[in-house]
């Protein structure tokens, strides 16, 4: 009977799986490099983009409005013939407001005042050289305010693919170097991420008042838009071993 047992249980542990450490080859896990990579450049902007407010005030909505459709539309006439409609430049009428405006008296009370119309003239030009002249326009045409003059490059993916390009590929100089110095070498990428900073938007910024804008329009308004810089910066890390 002893016989029979002991003959059993070899049986049983010669029939039992071998266990999965057995039949698996661990290899040691890959380290990993971060790194970090930038390239820029400076360009001059190609596109200019105005704000004109023009405000009326009426005892009555009707007149406000009325008062407020003949300016602007002398205003446009005014600054057609600067612009070049015909290929890339625009103008349009971007908001109009319409509200009554009361006085707050001591006691609290409100008492009406006046209605106000207000329509904003959004202009968008490449003759980056006429836009002093569209200010000094608009200030002759009865605007109430100039404002949100930016200059800016209006298609930045001729630049920025170009820029990712080369951070991207210092990127892999820097890691590669790295893992020289460390009797390493790269097997692949763990992760990337490229942003792109177009440092272009509101680069310059113009605003003037109707208290300001009659001095400025005798002389000519000075406008300088000089250079913008957009720049490419990696974030990277590289598998190593």
């Amino acid at each position: 009977m002893k016989k029979f047992l002991i003959g059993l249980m070899i049986a049983f542990v010669c029939n039992i799986p071998m266990s999965a450490k057995a039949l698996t080859i661990v290899n040691k896990d890959m380290g990993f490099i971060s790194v970090n990579a930038s390239s820029s450049k400076e360009v001059v902007p190609d596109t200019a983009s105005i704000s004109f407010a023009v405000e009326t005030f009426a005892p009555d909505s009707k007149t406000a409005v009325a008062k407020n459709k003949e300016i602007t539309s002398k205003l446009i006439l005014a600054l057609k013939p600067i612009l070049a409609v015909e290929s890339s430049d625009s103008i349009q009428t971007k908001n109009f407001i319409l509200k009554p405006n009361y006085i707050t008296e001591k006691n609290g009370k409100k008492t009406f005042k006046n209605y106000s119309a207000t329509n904003i003239v959004f202009v968008k030009t490449k003759k980056l050289e006429n836009v002093s002249k569209l200010i000094d326009t608009a200030a002759e045409n009865n605007v109430t305010n100039i404002s949100e003059l930016n200059f800016y490059i209006e298609n930045e993916k001729q630049y920025t693919s170009e820029l990712a390009r080369e951070a991207i590929n210092k990127a892999k100089i820097i890691a590669n170097l790295t893992a020289s110095e460390l009797n390493q070498k790269v097997k692949g990428i763990k992760s990337i991420r490229v942003n792109i900073y177009p440092q272009n938007r509101y680069m310059s910024t113009y605003a003037a008042s109707s208290n300001a804008i009659g001095a400025g329009a005798k002389s000519g308004t000075p406008i300088e838009f000089g250079k913008t810089k957009i720049q490419a910066n990696v974030d990277a890390e590289f598998y190593v071993k």
